[in-house]
């Protein structure tokens, strides 16, 4: 090889080495998706640039997936509170008329029953994908948990080809739901897609839509090394929550109360959890109450098995008298219109776990 061009490579592999140098360094000033998020719930930072209200927001339905005057409204209500002899009827009704997003809770509903309405699901799930719901086509893709664990057989990959299409047009239309689902990041490793999150979640915020908040949020809730003021952070995110009607923000206050304080507006705006809570305490200590007290108790327990299809019946003395009976349901006939119950379950939380 003659020297010029021996000269040739080494300024070759020097101009090489210098990118590589650089490249290493690029990356390393990127900080990584973990990085962004040991800076805390501070990062949502559309929580902390807007006041917590001093009283609660006046519709109560504004975080609610539905409000009443809207035809899934009570369907809806009534299947997230374990009500579900009488959601399922009128969602059969609505889906034998055509509405596609009824045909995916009655589909959820006919997949989960018994093994002999199964494929009367999977059949749900087909009509209404095809008809443009992506919830549907999500649930047949082959890498949902509910296609592989019912019809493992009839999932494809091409479902989730449609459900992505449909969520793109529902999102192009305006949908928050649908442009979080669409572009929500799947990876948490690049800084990019930590920023991406947050801002869809900040969007998302803006039109009164916490799921996403809630999601983002698990990952502190499930970090073991948040600092005192990363806590106070995240307490302050759910107080915001609260102060606009959304269930859930109420509920993590309460854990994080060390599962203490109970909040009447909770219980108010349809909190199972609340107002189970609050029952079995007065329950337990029933003995001691005076007579109107033991109405007041009487009366939550009434509602709890009207309004949730549950009881403590275990805890609360059941009455065995007319007067007392009639005295109590009367109570809880006007606790129960006292109610604005909201829904804060969707299609990719069926039971509310956030």
């Amino acid at each position: 090889m003659e020297h010029k061009d021996i000269l040739m490579l080494k300024k070759a592999m020097v101009t090489v080495a210098a990118l590589g140098l650089l490249l290493v360094l690029f990356y390393e000033k990127e900080p990584s998706f973990m990085d962004l998020q040991k800076q805390g719930p501070s990062t949502l930072t559309y929580f902390f640039e807007n006041n917590i209200p001093s009283e609660n927001f006046p519709d109560p339905y504004i975080s609610s997936l539905y409000r009443p005057g809207d035809i899934l409204y009570q369907p809806i209500l009534d299947f997230q509170n374990g009500r579900k002899y009488l959601a399922i009827p009128k969602l059969k009704e609505l889906s034998e008329a055509g509405n596609i997003d009824a045909m995916f809770w009655y589909a959820h509903n006919r997949m989960t029953q018994s093994v002999k309405t199964r494929y009367e699901g999977y059949n749900w799930f087909e009509k209404s994908a095809k008809l443009g719901n992506p919830y549907s086509a999500l649930i047949l893709d082959a890498d949902s948990y509910y296609c592989n664990a019912y019809f493992e057989s009839l999932c494809s990959k091409e479902w989730g080809k449609l459900a992505k299409e449909s969520f793109k047009k529902r999102a192009d239309a305006g949908d928050i739901r649908a442009k979080y689902y669409l572009e929500r990041p799947t990876k948490y490793v690049r800084g990019e897609d930590f920023k991406k999150w947050v801002a869809l979640v900040e969007e998302s915020a803006k039109q009164n839509y916490f799921v996403p908040a809630m999601e983002f949020l698990k990952r502190f809730e499930d970090s073991k090394t948040l600092t005192p003021s990363q806590k106070e952070e995240l307490l302050h995110i759910y107080r915001y929550l609260a102060k606009h009607n959304y269930v859930l923000g109420y509920d993590y206050l309460y854990v994080h109360s060390g599962y203490q304080d109970i909040f009447d507006k909770a219980i108010e705006l349809g909190s199972d959890i609340q107002l189970k809570v609050s029952s079995r305490r007065c329950g337990n200590q029933f003995s001691e109450l005076n007579e109107k007290s033991k109405i007041e108790c009487l009366a939550k327990a009434y509602a709890l098995e009207e309004m949730f299809n549950d009881d403590m019946w275990a805890v609360i003395p059941k009455p065995t008298d007319s007067e007392t009976i009639s005295t109590a349901k009367k109570a809880a006939k006007e606790l129960i219109s006292s109610m604005t119950p909201t829904i804060y379950i969707d299609e990719m939380h069926i039971d509310g776990g956030l």
